[in-house]
């Protein structure tokens, strides 16, 4: 009977630990789930927010505001600010990216290097060389042989500006600060929408990046060109495919203004016509069947059917705002998927602009990530 009575204890004690760590988890996954909906949400006079909300919940009016609700049960309450929905032009075409970055910078550092000895690591934006200001590789490497003592560099780095000092090593050709550096960055992507009224352009939905650091290039001028597609390198789990793009520098379309976490964007100087879009507030797109505008051959679009599986309620305002498929087998066919060069293609839902393509999941190319259109206008030229 007293075995009985011990393991009957140590059973209870079991169940007691395990209900007290589920309600635990609970409370945590709730907390976070909590916090994760947005603390404002923009609105216009033709959008209701009382059927709005996110992951089942609804945004209603209460004595104070409004609040979201979960059943019944309000959880948290957010302001409603009113602002005129804007309408765009859908583009879904190719289109050539040059940007000359501000600064020069450092993508490798050499091994016993001087500079990697002083301190300068990948990723710094250098801005100055021995007291002259620098935009280009050819422009350190000037600055650098007018001072054969000590070269002394003025960078940037995380928004931080630090200075340093070293002695460059000799050479049989010159004086070397042993780093490699890079001026300017040029690709393809898709042209994502341009604002008649403005002539405001956006594209990818991404920042352009260095291709060897992964950051964002600081931008000191570019321009975008008409571009067209040639070729298809098909995705295939765990190898990206590409859209091959040829790029026609002389027919420049637009000068970049912007290159941010959210896409490029500019002015756009070519001709400017087709069927205007309204654009969707973030809280009113949902999962479920959606349309996606790419080129695959040429420069001339087509509509393509996808899926909207998830809202990413943890990147509501960044680049992966949904979880997305490819579902036309038109496409999967062609492309296998989301393929790169493809980011920036416009997705269309219930009629209005949604969002764009932004990113592929490298083990399964028939998905990805889009951002939200709210998201990309907000950074847009002109945004209000």
């Amino acid at each position: 009977m007293g075995n009985y009575m011990n393991i009957k204890n140590i059973y209870a004690k079991i169940f007691s630990g395990a209900s007290a760590a589920l309600v635990l988890c609970l409370a945590v996954s709730f907390g976070i789930f909590r916090e994760s909906l947005p603390c404002v949400i923009n609105s216009s006079p033709d959008s209701p927010v009382a059927e709005c909300g996110f992951s089942g919940t609804t945004l209603r009016r209460t004595s104070d505001g409004y609040a979201y609700y979960l059943a019944n049960f309000p959880i948290k309450t957010a302001e409603v600010v009113e602002k005129q929905r804007r309408s765009v032009i859908l583009c879904g075409t190719p289109f050539g990216i040059k940007i000359r970055s501000d600064g020069v910078m450092v993508v490798k550092t050499a091994d016993r290097s001087p500079a990697r000895s002083a301190g300068i690591k990948e990723g710094d934006i250098i801005k100055s060389v021995n007291g002259e200001t620098v935009r280009t590789n050819s422009d350190i490497s000037r600055a650098v042989q007018r001072n054969s003592d000590e070269t002394y560099v003025v960078l940037e780095r995380s928004d931080r500006e630090l200075c340093f000092t070293f002695e460059p090593k000799r050479e049989a050709d010159g004086l070397k600060m042993g780093i490699f550096v890079r001026d300017s960055a040029a690709g393809v992507g898709t042209l994502t929408f341009i604002e008649p009224k403005t002539k405001t352009f956006g594209g990818l939905g991404h920042s352009v990046s260095d291709v060897t650091t992964g950051d964002t290039v600081p931008l000191l001028s570019g321009e975008i060109t008409k571009a067209e597609i040639y070729g298809i390198v098909k995705g295939k789990s765990g190898s990206a495919g590409e859209l091959c793009g040829l790029i026609f520098p002389e027919t420049e379309t637009g000068k970049i203004c912007s290159n941010t976490e959210a896409g490029i964007f500019g002015e756009y100087c070519g001709e400017v016509s087709g069927e205007e879009y309204p654009a969707a507030f973030r809280q009113e797109v949902k999962t479920g069947a959606a349309t996606v505008i790419t080129t695959t051959d040429g420069s001339s679009p087509k509509q393509y059917s996808i899926e909207i599986e998830r809202i990413n309620l943890f990147d509501l305002d960044g680049s992966k705002s949904m979880v997305i498929r490819i579902t036309d087998p038109v496409l999967l066919e062609e492309t296998g998927g989301i393929v790169r060069g493809m980011s920036g293609s416009p997705i269309i839902q219930d009629g209005k602009f949604v969002g764009a393509v932004t990113h592929v999941l490298v083990n399964d190319p028939t998905r990805g990530y889009a951002i939200f259109a709210e998201n990309m206008l907000s950074n847009a030229v002109g945004s209000d």
